[in-house]
């Protein structure tokens, strides 16, 4: 099953202070919104749906952490920002029952 993952928002102000919200969504469908926030003492990243009502449920966590992985698989010298990729590729996720 392919999630597709989709910048909503992000104020990235440096490597230790930033927030960032994505989109995961089925089949052109917003399923829910992934947000996280960072400073130089915390790391916070929440889930914002229903997991086990989503089309192939997961674990939370596994929702909030396999976007991040993706993104700095596609991440390359010429983006500056993590949240540069999306504007020259897609970024999906895989999950399995």
């Amino acid at each position: 099953m392919t999630y597709e993952i989709t910048l909503l928002e992000a104020d990235i102000k440096d490597a230790i202070d930033g927030t960032m919200s994505l989109a995961l969504s089925y089949e052109k469908e917003q399923k829910a919104v992934l947000e996280y926030r960072w400073d130089a003492t915390h790391f916070t990243a929440v889930f914002q749906g229903h997991a086990p009502s989503l089309p192939v449920p997961a674990h939370p966590t596994t929702l909030l952490q396999k976007p991040i992985a993706a993104m700095y698989a596609a991440k390359t010298d010429a983006h500056a920002l993590i949240t540069d990729i999306f504007k020259d590729t897609a970024i999906s996720i895989e999950i399995t029952k």
